[in-house]
């Protein structure tokens, strides 16, 4: 009797032993297994799975890294005679992550949308080819034929795009989609630059994949120093991409804080991209040499560039990162500085953060 795993991993060119146990061992490191429960079947359990002649689906741990292996598919399903999930075997993609599990992922996370969830979906990865990931023509006309609304197919079709252009491997691209429903920061940089004087100039840009099912038309933000010069914070905008952005006002406490709206026009529909940039001039670093960020989307990755003109000689630099629970753990790990001629130039790198975290970095110069 054919079972749907015969199928599938011969689909993959992983039905040989070897092959299959080298993948298994990808999956068990990817979960965090280790020991028995990261150990491949016998070549000869293995082959029995094949067969078809198991009266129930293998221990919990094996169950656990082929449902990691093919995203979508449960362990009773992996297990069952083909004619019992033709089906899905019919709409399985050719490269093996095209339509399967990256269209499942997509249309999984819209029926499941949970405002509560507080962290990336979990690691999922997908089966891989020989090519890795998967061709962008197939993958982007694939989500044509899927049973998902307009606004998801248009989501998976970036989504695609993406995995392309940024080079996301599979286990990213299925991160991704387990997000749908949200507006997600691709990338969050600040650059600042700190003059002689202590003069502060802080640049913010903002690369937005907005896979939730409304236009973005405006982001809320707020900046805050220690030190302002008398007439407060200055924020203006900056254009990065065919967008227009105007910057309104809401608040403003002292000089030191500014509450502001980036205003985006036109707005960020479902699955587009797009960038929001703006500047702030008028606050100082005196006597507090520190940059903290909160960070109020799920963001892929951000990045702090902090550059000191004065030549000055670094003392310390180090960096945090505040999780939900408030545990805090070091960042300094993704930190480098150097000097550039008079000035000193810190950068801080974090990935995969997530809303309610905060990062900052330090640093201490000899004045």
């Amino acid at each position: 009797m054919s079972i749907a795993l015969k199928v599938l991993l011969q689909d993959q060119r992983l039905h040989e032993h070897t092959a299959f146990s080298a993948e298994y061992k990808k999956h068990a490191a990817a979960l965090d297994l280790s020991g028995n429960t990261a150990t491949p079947p016998t070549k000869g359990q293995y082959y029995k799975w094949l067969a078809g002649t198991l009266n129930t689906v293998p221990r919990g741990h094996h169950c656990r890294i082929l449902e990691s292996m093919f995203p979508g598919w449960t362990a009773e399903e992996l297990f069952s005679p083909i004619d019992l999930v033709a089906d899905r075997l019919k709409r399985r993609s050719r490269n093996g992550f095209g339509y399967g599990p990256l269209v499942e992922a997509v249309a999984a996370a819209l029926q499941t949308r949970d405002t509560s969830v507080t962290g990336w979906g979990p690691v999922r990865l997908p089966a891989t080819t020989s090519t890795g990931t998967p061709k962008l023509p197939q993958a982007v006309n694939d989500f044509d034929a899927a049973d998902l609304s307009e606004g998801a197919r248009r989501i998976g079709k970036k989504l695609a795009a993406l995995s392309q252009v940024l080079r996301l491997n599979s286990t990213e691209t299925v991160q991704l989609a387990s997000l749908v429903g949200n507006v997600v920061e691709l990338e969050l940089r600040i650059e600042i630059h700190v003059d002689v004087d202590g003069t502060a100039h802080v640049g913010y840009t903002h690369d937005i994949f907005n896979m939730s099912d409304e236009p973005l038309t405006r982001v809320a933000r707020e900046l805050w120093f220690e030190h302002a010069e008398p007439d407060g914070l200055r924020i203006e905008p900056l254009r990065r991409d065919h967008r227009q952005i105007s910057i309104d006002r809401t608040h403003n406490a002292g000089a030191t804080m500014a509450k502001f709206s980036c205003q985006v026009s036109p707005p960020i529909q479902p699955g587009e991209t797009g960038m929001i940039s703006y500047a702030c001039t008028g606050g100082r670093f005196i006597d507090a040499f520190y940059w903290r960020q909160d960070i109020r989307r799920y963001t892929r990755r951000f990045t702090i560039v902090m550059r000191q003109a004065g030549g000055h000689r670094l003392i310390t630099c180090s960096g945090e990162e505040v999780q939900p629970n408030g545990l805090i753990g070091s960042a300094t790990e993704d930190l480098l500085w150097d000097y550039d001629g008079d000035d000193i130039v810190v950068t801080l790198t974090r990935d995969y953060l997530r809303p309610n975290e905060s990062v900052t970095l330090r640093w201490e110069v000899e004045l």
